[in-house]
């Protein structure tokens, strides 16, 4: 698969914000900003027989994968990446940046790395934690 469709696990899997948010400095000037996570374990995804089959096997089987390799000491990592533009780069794309249906292609904005973030523990209390 290209990378898209049933992720192998959660930890193979990359998100991003729908929205793109608008960052205003006490100035006055303004960014548009939308986050990506890109998983630093890779890509992994199942094909429809191996989903049915775990699906069928172990409805909780993305969570308890997450879980035991965060108690195992292999808790995954996400780069937290964004990109940055202007309004009149905004302008410039030929659509609005503001639809949520849109994707702005990387050549016009490339990902800037912002951070990590690992998991490094399980909760210990799913609603206090």
């Amino acid at each position: 698969m290209a990378g898209y469709g049933i992720p192998k696990s959660y930890r193979h899997q990359d998100g991003f914000g729908v929205h793109t948010f608008r960052f205003v400095t006490d100035d006055g000037d303004s960014k548009f900003v939308k986050f990506h996570w890109k998983s630093k374990q890779g890509k992994a995804s199942l094909v429809w027989d191996e989903a049915q089959h775990l699906a069928g096997k172990n409805p909780d089987y993305h969570r308890e994968d997450l879980w035991d390799a965060i108690e195992s000491g292999n808790g995954p990592e996400w780069e937290l990446n964004a990109r940055i533009f202007d309004e009149d780069q905004a302008l410039s794309f030929g659509f609005d940046v503001l639809d949520a249906t849109k994707i702005i292609p990387e050549e016009l904005v490339p990902l800037q790395p912002l951070g990590i973030m690992k998991l490094n523990a399980n909760p210990v209390n799913y609603f206090a934690d």
